[in-house]
């Protein structure tokens, strides 16, 4: 299948796929962890989703995929003008990447860019301060044998 790649333009959430995990009690006192619907997290998920809808293939990659996922905020405004020179520098705060990463695949599984998200095979995800805010995904085809780069 052709590689999907695409840029969105916006200013990324901070909220992860946690946010909307809480704990919850049964009728009969137990507690569990469950998710909450009306939670920041549940809408920054809707968000998401409607983001990526429209980069949505025609198709779904049916075997192992390589995902590339670039998260760029906007500069902070306390940051000093001599770390905006190069036009971005690292993100080295929260949220953690891992937390973000998840969100972004069980959306995109939920928009059927393919049938499992165990389907990922290889993923590289980045994040930074930069001139230009937005989300960058890049997906392609893992060939079978294992020497993709």
């Amino acid at each position: 299948m052709k590689p999907v790649s695409f840029r969105i333009d916006c200013i990324p959430p901070k909220s992860t796929h946690q946010a909307s995990l809480r704990i919850m009690k049964r009728r009969d006192g137990s507690q569990f962890v469950g998710k909450m619907e009306t939670s920041k997290g549940a809408q920054v998920k809707r968000d998401l989703i409607s983001l990526l809808a429209e980069h949505q293939p025609a198709e779904p990659f049916a075997g192992p995929v390589r995902l590339v996922i670039g998260w760029a905020y906007p500069w902070r405004k306390s940051e000093p003008k001599r770390n905006r020179v190069s036009g971005q520098r690292w993100c080295s705060t929260r949220p953690d990447c891992d937390n973000l990463a998840k969100m972004v695949i069980d959306c995109m599984t939920r928009l059927a860019f393919w049938g499992d998200d165990s389907q990922v095979a290889w993923l590289d995800f980045g994040k930074w301060w930069a001139d230009r805010p937005g989300i960058i995904v890049e997906i392609r085809e893992l060939e079978e044998g294992g020497n993709d780069s």
